[in-house]
């Protein structure tokens, strides 16, 4: 998608409160009235800051797609059922609507309509929302004469969005960026019930998750580092990996049924759509099996941390009443 003739052609902003803290929805009934300087602080801020890989989503519903309120009325919008102001009335009232839990804060909220974005060589219209839940303080200078003051003013930061999601005409794919997740999830879980597109970040996480799934259901710590190695081996000398190379590994040492069970859980998990075949960066997923695999665990809830010059050799156990004696045997990495 290019976005470099893109034009804002409206914008809207509504004052959406928490309805189980009895705040209230103001709704307004006019959009703003657009200057070019304006519109290029929207356009960098809100529209340059969202469209990225790692923020693909798509729209989804437990049951009928027709069912999800977004897509339901941001589709209306762009078969021409509703007028913009009636679009922003609706999104604005499922919003409020979706507030499930009493710490989700009050903010303002826009919704922006783009025009002349460029998708396959055509041009498209977007509909942006964005919600703000924090305001930051800006200084101001003025000169008057030899005097000179400062002021201070509280505004909102296009370039730091809170909540965002941008849906294009004719597109499946949504970006969304929810800023402030790890205060409560609403914004992709309820408001637009979105899954993530796994990027390379998530799917080596989605990957290494696995695989240190894997390793807690084998049993013996020797087998267990014998996984590790072979694991680890599959990065060597290579740009990626196939999560099918990954599961034949596994399943040499535990049953088939582990990484299919894990790998549902993982993406249910981290809300993502079906990852289908994973193929992942080697590089990036050896440093993240780094981190995992000098942590070995030995048993009887007894963890050993070793540095990667070493590697677990032998471990034998002693239990006597109520002291466990830990006999650890370490060799030196080759190299």
């Amino acid at each position: 998608m290019e976005i470099g003739e893109s034009v804002v052609q409206a914008v809207i902003l509504h004052q959406v409160g928490n309805r189980l803290r009895e705040e209230p929805l103001v709704l307004a009934e006019h959009c703003f009235a657009i200057t070019d300087r304006i519109s290029n602080v929207i356009l960098g801020g809100y529209l340059r800051g969202i469209v990225s890989d790692k923020n693909q989503y798509v729209l989804s519903h437990e049951s009928d797609m027709a069912l999800n309120d977004v897509a339901h009325h941001v589709s209306g919008f762009f078969t021409k059922k509703m007028s913009f102001v009636e679009l922003s009335h609706n999104l604005a009232s499922h919003l409020y609507a979706s507030a499930h839990h009493p710490n989700i804060a009050a903010g303002d909220l826009f919704v922006i309509l783009f025009e002349k974005l460029k998708v396959d060589g055509a041009y498209q219209s977007a509909v942006g929302i964005y919600k703000s839940e924090s305001k930051q303080q800006y200084l101001s200078a003025r000169t008057h004469g030899q005097i000179q003051e400062l002021e201070v003013y509280s505004g909102i930061n296009p370039d730091l969005i809170d909540k965002g999601v941008l849906i294009v005409d004719g597109s499946d794919v949504i970006y969304a960026i929810d800023r402030l997740s790890s205060r409560t999830k609403y914004w992709i879980d309820d408001f637009l019930k979105a899954k993530q597109i796994p990027n390379e970040s998530t799917k080596s996480a989605v990957a290494a998750g696995l695989i240190d799934k894997v390793r807690e259901n084998i049993e013996s710590p020797m087998a267990r580092q014998d996984f590790c190695r072979e694991v680890v081996a599959l990065c060597s000398d290579r740009n990626e990996v196939l999560g099918e190379e990954i599961r034949e590994v596994s399943e040499r040492y535990v049953s088939p049924d582990v990484w299919h069970t894990e790998l549902e859980r993982l993406v249910e998990r981290k809300g993502l759509i079906g990852t289908g075949e994973i193929s992942v960066s080697a590089r990036s997923l050896q440093t993240k099996l780094k981190r995992i695999f000098n942590r070995i665990n030995l048993g009887h809830n007894i963890s050993l941390m070793v540095p990667d010059s070493l590697s677990l050799s032998d471990v034998d156990f002693k239990i006597d009443g109520k002291s466990v004696q830990v006999s650890v045997t370490l060799e030196k990495n080759s190299g």
